[in-house]
């Protein structure tokens, strides 16, 4: 509230929009300088109040019969006590009530300067009611025409694929090699009871897949969002995720976990730089900023969206420059920031940052942080990859890992320790899933020792089959350079699978120890040796990592950890129901 004395203007509204979409008024009267409180976007959820409009009717508007309906209907002393100060200017013109006697010259400045500033809030405030009245207007041609083209991009998708076909049989030459292609990546070992042998059979279910995302003929969705509570709240908080790509990884599934249980209470968007080459992701509001990032489109982002929070999913690296724009833009729009740093790299420290989270201790206690920091592991669907009601008998002499294949994790020597364990049992089958630019030597260095009989390439399996995956051997082996978690230890944890690997990054962390875990090539070839000699322990191993991602991986506490942060974050104007349990189940 200013003090006596401050400048007060005559003020005309013919628009006047409330926040949560109140009638609009025709308004005139005092406005009293102080009353906006110019706070930023992210400050505000909108709702029934409106900063600068506290006064009631009948003090606003000299001619007005009665005060308005939601102030009429408070009692006279919960009504806004209007200053004696507060005087309306006359109706014969334009002017500025008397200042007190004694008023400086400082304060007749800033007296002008606050009716320079309000005069033109209210104008741009009357200019976009307007606007809004032209859009309403436009709105049924608006509909009309998102609804045509959205009918065009599905006729231009039918029409496309007679031309797809023409052009897969103009290079018939690169057709067939796609199909060669798939056709390996399909291709599955099957014991012949008959021969007591393994043989390599086509499954064909995972061929057409294959052949859909080799062609681009209707890609099935990457992730897809499935809300735990259907009912969301109306008016929610609203968080930005940033994340310099939405490919197939560790980081896509926290945002995917994240909507799929706090979509109720948050309302989310994602900003990144680039999608799937193969698929999309169906579920979750995307905005693309692709490199090298605009600063005008970051902003308009911003300012549609107007988020309360921002989460940056940081790595850093070749990303940098993309992650530092959107820092930037949300340090200039106030916007507290949750940084998330899922890979091992230093936090983003180039802007005031509100929280940082790590993935693992492990990241934490290598880079450390310089603001108030703490380590959420990713959670993990326990009853997704739960164990197999069944154990094939032959998965006991089976091994198996599930990665993207991409040097940010393995090298070119990854391969090298499978095929040192396949010298050693020549009958252990091993399965290599995932798909990447590691892809094609892998396959060359298994081809070049004469292993193939032995392994099994599936290339890119859906998050939806990856559980009849892990039922197809015991042993999960990470062969690992470098990680800050990797959520497909989990996954092998809660199927009951015993893990072996190198011993570096969060893999220690993650076990509980490092029992199964090597030094070397040869000692880490030779302990999943061992591994392979006694199904016993192997069962052991898998009982008690089971009860470890029971205890620490679940992703409905994963989930209630954020909410916290979130609710800790959250400007304080902004409702999210903080009366109720964080539980994520019964939300509200």
């Amino acid at each position: 509230m200013p003090a006596p004395g401050a400048a007060q203007t005559k003020f005309e509204l013919t628009h006047y929009r409330f926040v949560a979409g109140f009638e609009k008024r025709a308004l005139s009267g005092v406005m009293v300088p102080g009353t906006f409180d110019g706070r930023l976007i992210c400050d505000r959820i909108g709702g029934p109040e409106l900063r600068g409009a506290a006064l009631d009717g009948s003090a606003v508007n000299p001619e007005a019969k009665e005060a308005p309906a939601f102030v009429a209907g408070k009692p006279a002393c919960e009504r806004p006590a209007v200053p004696a100060w507060v005087q309306p200017v006359s109706s014969e013109g334009p002017g500025l009530s008397h200042l007190p006697a004694g008023a400086g010259t400082d304060e007749s400045a800033a007296r002008d300067e606050w009716v320079a500033i309000t005069r033109s809030l209210f104008m741009m405030q009357d200019h976009l009611a307007e606007l809004d009245a032209r859009l309403a207007r436009l709105e049924p041609l608006l509909r009309a025409g998102s609804l045509a083209r959205t009918g065009l991009r599905r006729l231009a998708r039918i029409l496309r694929f007679p031309l797809k076909l023409a052009a897969l049989i103009l290079h018939w030459r690169e057709t067939g090699r796609r199909i060669k292609d798939a056709r390996f990546r399909s291709e599955r070992l099957v014991f012949d009871s008959s021969r007591s042998v393994f043989m390599r059979r086509v499954d064909f279910p995972a061929f057409a897949g294959h052949l859909r995302r080799s062609f681009g003929f209707f890609p099935p969705a990457v992730y897809r969002v499935e809300p735990r509570q259907r009912l969301a709240l109306a008016r929610r908080p609203r968080v930005l995720h940033a994340i310099a790509n939405v490919w197939i990884g560790g980081s896509t599934q926290l945002i995917v976990d994240l909507h799929n249980h706090l979509g109720h209470r948050f309302e989310m968007t994602v900003v990144t730089s680039a999608l799937p080459a193969h698929g999309s992701h169906d579920g979750m509001a995307i905005d693309v900023v692709p490199k090298p990032n605009s600063r005008h489109l970051v902003r308009c982002i911003f300012s549609r969206f107007r988020p309360h929070i921002v989460h940056v999913h940081y790595w850093g690296d070749v990303d940098e420059p993309w992650y530092k724009t959107i820092f930037e833009i949300a340090a200039e729009f106030g916007c507290p920031i949750l940084q998330n740093i899922n890979t091992p790299v230093a936090p983003f420290a180039g802007v005031r940052v509100d929280r940082n989270v790590f993935v693992s201790h492990s990241v934490l206690d290598q880079f450390g942080s310089a603001v108030p920091a703490s380590v959420i592991h990713p959670g993990i669907e326990l009853d997704r990859f739960a164990p197999p009601a069944v154990i094939d008998p032959h998965a006991f002499d089976t091994i198996g890992m599930i990665y993207r294949l991409e040097s940010d994790k393995l090298d070119a020597d990854a391969i090298e320790l499978f095929l040192a364990i396949a010298e050693r049992r020549p009958t252990t089958r091993i399965v290599i899933i995932g798909d990447g630019s590691l892809f094609a030597h892998f396959r060359s260095r298994v081809e070049q020792e004469g292993r193939l009989s032995q392994f099994e390439f599936t290339g890119y399996v859906p998050y939806e089959e990856l559980p009849a995956q892990f039922a197809r051997f015991r042993t999960f082996v990470a062969p690992v350079w470098q990680e800050s978690f990797g959520q497909v230890v989990p996954f092998a944890m809660s199927a009951g699978l015993a893990v072996a690997g190198y011993n570096v990054g969060a893999i220690p962390e993650i076990l509980g120890g490092v029992e199964t875990l090597g030094a070397s090539l040869a000692e880490t070839a030779k302990i999943v040796a061992a591994l392979l000699d006694d199904p016993a322990r192997i069962v052991a191993l898998g009982e008690r990592n089971r009860a470890l991602a029971l205890e620490r991986f679940s992703v409905e506490d994963m989930a209630i950890r954020y909410f916290q942060l979130y609710r800790d974050l959250a400007p304080r104007v902004v409702e999210i129901l903080s009366r109720l349990p964080d539980a994520v189940h019964f939300p509200i």
